[in-house]
């Protein structure tokens, strides 16, 4: 199919996010209710055996599906609606065409459906057999949209993207999370692979992420000035090689190179590095100043000092009993997930042209994901006092899948209300992307007019 031409035709992928969001919203409940199926309806799928033999639970498989689910799912499907939205805006060109939306879309939604109809059947082969063929499309779906990356690259014209490499770093590494998800579901008896996989998703690709959409929101998009920069190179530079030596501890001790435990806290390393030169004096002073910015995303900010802290904790005293679980769930859903939503919740607003001291702050939202990470923190001392100390674990537990599942469901509601029939005062091409792109006398493709100021 022929690809679109560059120049002022770029402006053709602005308003693709909403198909990727609607996905997303639809399948993070399906995330949810496959998280509370497997706690609290049918634990079937922990302790049956597989036709090799050995426990599902030793296999990894239970856990490795929610994970990818969330990590490769409905989190990726977020972030990609939002690349496909603002990047051909910052780079000016769009190498690619509306039906390579389409496909990745398809394939995340059907991925994660199968994942779900193999968890709630509960039989264990025919969730192996969905499962592979699950993260197969979601894998897929990565390898497919990673080269745009390498096109946006060759094609743009100019950048007048504020946050470097942040921006285009974790669009690299889309072609190896895939395959490594396809292999991670095929070698999953494989305990090595299992937690270089987790190294890899989790703490170095979602952590970039997260960083890469809140600086982008503090620095680019509010215009805090938070970096100069040259020292945004750097210090994506610096991040990059604080993952690889976390990477490359974590599988020298798994494989008995070194026999260490400790070395999983150095889960906390690149956290460290990302919280500090976000500049997080600056950040509070502006709040403290009264300057504009998303309440969600600062909170997602905020739980990166805690995530930090229970990594050093968890990696360095808990002796790998918990395989970093629970840093892992407040890096995934306390700061990623609230990143890339308060982004989505921006950028939806920035497609109304909605002043910014105009916007409603996502209070039930961001409260019900407060008291889920909460719940999380409280399951982790329960952990670390040796289990069984604190009162009402079981209580805790489901409280905490109840209250993520209710920022789920109010995700869904918004999306429904804002982006299916909230189109009254929507514009395809958004706010401040759009004054700082489109000339004021270059055509608009859509009639709507050139974009208005902020």
């Amino acid at each position: 199919m022929e690809q679109r031409e560059t120049g002022p035709s770029y402006t053709w992928a602005a308003g693709s996010y909403v198909d990727l969001f609607l996905a997303a919203a639809v399948t993070q409940i399906l995330f949810a209710v496959s998280l509370y199926w497997l706690l609290f309806v049918d634990s079937s799928l922990v302790s049956d055996i597989s036709p090799g033999g050995s426990a599902l639970s030793s296999s990894n498989l239970p856990m490795l599906a929610i994970g990818i689910m969330a990590g490769v799912g409905w989190m990726m499907a977020i972030v990609q609606g939002i690349g496909f939205d603002i990047t051909p805006l910052n780079f000016k060109t769009a190498p690619f065409d509306q039906s390579l939306i389409s496909m990745v879309a398809a394939l995340n939604i059907a991925g994660q459906a199968l994942m779900f109809i193999g968890i709630v059947s509960g039989d264990a082969e025919l969730f192996r057999q969905l499962g592979l063929m699950g993260v197969t499309l979601l894998g897929t779906s990565l390898i497919m949209a990673g080269p745009l990356t390498f096109r946006f690259f060759r094609t743009r014209s100019s950048s007048l993207d504020k946050i470097g490499p942040w921006s285009y770093g974790p669009g690299f590494g889309l072609p190896v999370i895939g395959m490594m998800t396809i292999l991670a579901w095929l070698f999953a008896d494989s305990d090595v692979f299992f937690e270089l996989y987790w190294t890899v998703l989790i703490d170095s690709f979602w952590g970039m992420m997260a960083f890469a959409v809140i600086f982008g929101h503090f620095h680019g998009r509010c215009n805090w000035e938070l970096m100069d920069p040259e020292r945004t190179h750097l210090a994506f530079k610096v991040f990059i090689a604080l993952c690889i030596l976390h990477i490359a501890l974590v599988f020298a001790n798994e494989t008995g190179q070194i026999s260490e435990d400790r070395v999983n806290a150095s889960f906390s390393l690149p956290l460290v590095w990302i919280f500090l030169i976000a500049r997080p004096d600056r950040i509070w002073k502006k709040v403290r100043d009264g300057e504009p910015h998303s309440t969600q995303m600062l909170s997602a900010h905020s739980l990166l000092l805690v995530t930090i802290v229970v990594g050093i904790y968890e990696g360095a005293f808990m002796e790998n009993d918990t395989g970093m679980f629970y840093s892992r769930f407040l890096l995934m859903l306390g700061v990623a997930t609230q990143a890339i939503w308060a982004a989505g919740d921006w950028l939806h607003d920035d497609h109304r042209h909605k002043q910014v001291k105009e916007r409603k702050k996502p209070w039930p939202n961001i409260v019900s994901m407060f008291i889920a990470m909460a719940g999380i923190v409280y399951l982790f001392v329960d952990s670390a006092s040796g289990g069984g100390e604190l009162p009402r674990i079981e209580l805790v537990k489901l409280l905490t899948v109840v209250f993520l599942a209710f920022g789920f469901l109010d995700y869904l509601l918004w999306m429904v209300k804002d982006a299916v029939f909230g189109y009254s005062d929507w514009q395809r091409i958004p706010m401040f992307y759009g004054d700082r792109d489109l000339e004021v006398d270059e055509e608009d493709p859509y009639g709507i007019g050139v974009a208005e100021s902020e």
